[in-house]
């Protein structure tokens, strides 16, 4: 399909916005995202990561479109020593605060989270009590599409920041990790 085609599709799909309200407001919703992120990491060794991964989430909409979202994930790496698991709550703050919410809407993302780290070093971590857990901080930007009232598909990119500290003191960082990561989702309110 050319690109003037998906043009043309895309025009008729935001077209067909009606004055109807898809928010989804006062409902949950669970979804999945399959996620493809790129970043560096000095936990284990300065090194590149190439991860993909897929985020189970359940959230919930509220006043003015409004959601909160809880995810968990596992990033892997297969070509390096780099697998995490945890979970991380986000706000999705929407673009146009206002009604009738249309089809296809923009949001801004902020969150936090919790994370672990299983490798190979995992062992020599936790021998040393090393903190094999991080804390996360997420921002990014999402744009939902409604398929119909309660299907949603979902596009975000999202920078995350991880930072694991010093056994027994908290206030000095002892390594971290970033990683920028561009993700799509289908997500059913109910």
């Amino acid at each position: 399909m050319t690109y003037s085609a998906w043009g043309l599709a895309l025009l008729f799909f935001t077209l067909s916005v009606q004055a109807a309200d898809y928010s989804g407001r006062d409902r949950w919703y669970l979804g999945v995202d399959a996620e493809r992120g790129v970043g560096d990491e000095n936990l284990v060794a300065n090194q590149s990561l190439n991860a993909r991964y897929v985020r189970a989430k359940l959230g919930g909409v509220g006043a003015q479109g409004i959601r909160f979202e809880f995810s968990w994930s596992r990033f892997v790496d297969p070509e390096a020593d780099w697998r995490i698991s945890g979970f991380d709550g986000d706000l999705w703050l929407p673009y146009q605060v206002g009604r009738p919410h249309p089809r296809v809407r923009p949001y801004l993302l902020l969150g936090m989270g919790y994370h672990r780290y299983y490798g190979r070093e995992s062992a020599f971590l936790e021998t040393n009590r090393a903190d094999n857990g991080a804390q996360g901080l997420n921002a990014g930007l999402a744009i939902v599409a409604n398929l119909d009232r309660y299907t949603e598909l979902t596009t975000t990119f999202r920078y995350r920041y991880l930072q694991w500290n010093v056994a027994n003191d908290d206030s000095i960082p002892a390594a971290d990790a970033s990683l920028t990561s561009v993700a799509v989702g289908i997500q059913r309110l109910f």
